[in-house]
């Protein structure tokens, strides 16, 4: 399947205790004290036309969220092209250097993010694009609570393509 956006959802946390809801309305939304901050985008491939690529995603999640990072929406914002990616390709890893993979079923988390941690999201896209230029990512991040869950953006992922003159 080919997206140009990428949800990545969280199992719900069972047996949450009081002191660890964030902030939750009468209406039964719910949403972070204080929410995840988005670090960067980055990618060690910015040559266009690659293929066999990946963009990677960076989210610290405070001690003071309140709540543990239940869904991460990636959406490339317009540009002169769209990137596709490749869902079944999605690993997440918890930890700042560390490659603890987070398993994952179809774009889904085993596990939630608990505050406190350091998210890295890699994704790889069907390629990269064909023209130079910089391709803008809007980042969401969402609490526990499904449907009722408030989403914040938290930021934006810049990445670079351009030419490579050694094959051009």
């Amino acid at each position: 399947m080919r997206l140009q956006w990428l949800a990545i959802a969280l199992v719900e946390i069972v047996g949450l205790t009081p002191q660890s809801l964030g902030v939750e309305f009468a209406d039964g939304r719910v949403a972070f004290d204080q929410p995840p901050a988005f670090v960067e985008a980055n990618t060690h491939s910015p040559h266009l036309w690659l293929t066999h690529t990946t963009y990677n995603f960076i989210v610290q999640i405070p001690t003071t969220a309140g709540e543990p990072l239940a869904r991460l929406d990636i959406q490339q914002l317009p540009s002169m092209e769209t990137i596709y990616f490749l869902p079944p390709r999605t690993r997440s890893f918890v930890g700042d250097r560390s490659r603890q993979p987070i398993p994952l079923g179809e774009v889904t988390f085993d596990s939630p993010v608990s505050p406190g941690s350091s998210l890295r999201v890699e994704v790889a896209p069907v390629g990269n694009p064909y023209w130079e230029g910089m391709y803008l990512f809007a980042v969401t991040a969402f609490p526990r609570g499904g449907d009722r869950a408030l989403g914040q953006n938290i930021g934006m992922g810049r990445l670079q393509f351009y030419r490579n003159s050694h094959f051009f």
